[in-house]
């Protein structure tokens, strides 16, 4: 049987990144199925992207948009793979609805290993306003969805899969990942039960695909991890500071709110060791 892991994380927070260093291993690997449903499925619920601007969607064995529905994304996570030893998502928890929350741990997918990835809200916050900027020429481009920048709901999903698991999910904050992406990499490996490939940090560029994509703009997502190849190393120190005066205070107001939940599971993350 396939080993079946969602990573859970949030925009801008190195989740593509982390999803192209996962894809270099052997298995069926799906990008944000979610986000179908949620954002451009017949019963959506953020109306984001048409109020941005009237897209297209690049759909993968789905004839329209109607066919993105939650159940409809539970059948290919869920579905038989043969001859797959893995089954890997990365999500954003403020598109899973919360009357989903049982199901992911007694239900469909029970046999699911829920993971978590992290970042400093400042920087994950700044960096999605900035693309934003870019994908929208309205004024309203702070507009941030969900309003918390999605911190409250990965916060309170995790709280969720661990009270109920009774354990402590794996966590990485992207700050560790940055540093020391080989060692992160490893631990997180081992924490899931999955054979660590040295390899795994770098990748071809444009090998990052999507189940669906939104045809006009989605490489203002992804094509900085889409022309990498692989991790850049960073340290804290080398990283520029994010210019609070410049941004919009709906933009700081979301930061200084998120920053609970960050910190909330921050306290369980994994730690890099040296590979031996």
């Amino acid at each position: 049987m396939a080993k079946r892991i969602i990573l859970w994380s949030e925009l801008r927070c190195l989740s593509t990144a982390f999803y192209a260093s996962m894809s270099t291993l052997r298995g069926k690997h799906f990008q944000e199925l979610f986000s179908g449903p949620y954002y451009f499925g017949p019963n959506r619920r953020s109306d984001l992207y048409p109020r941005l601007l009237d897209s297209e969607l690049e759909l993968e064995g789905l004839s329209s948009p109607n066919d993105l529905t939650y159940d409809a994304m539970k059948k290919v996570f869920t579905a038989d793979y043969p001859g797959l030893n893995l089954v890997f998502a990365k999500e954003h928890a403020h598109c899973l609805p919360e009357e989903m929350y049982e199901d992911m741990i007694t239900g469909s997918y029970s046999e699911v290993i829920h993971t978590f990835l992290i970042r400093d809200p400042k920087r994950a916050l700044y960096s999605n306003y900035k693309v934003m900027l870019k994908v929208s020429s309205q004024a309203n481009a702070v507009y941030m969805d969900p309003p918390n920048g999605g911190f409250y709901e990965l916060n309170k999903f995790y709280n969720f899969v661990k009270t109920k698991k009774g354990t402590v999910p794996v966590v990485i904050d992207a700050a560790d990942l940055q540093t020391h992406p080989d060692e992160m990499m490893k631990g997180y490996c081992d924490a899931v039960g999955i054979q660590f490939d040295p390899k795994m940090t770098t990748w071809e560029p444009g090998s990052v695909k999507a189940h669906f994509k939104v045809r006009s703009f989605s490489g203002a997502w992804n094509d900085s991890v889409s022309q990498s190849c692989g991790f850049i190393k960073t340290k804290p120190e080398e990283q520029m500071p994010v210019p609070l005066h410049e941004l919009p205070i709906e933009v700081v107001k979301c930061m200084e709110d998120s920053k609970v939940y960050y910190e909330d599971m921050k306290k369980d993350c994994i730690k890099p060791a040296l590979i031996s």
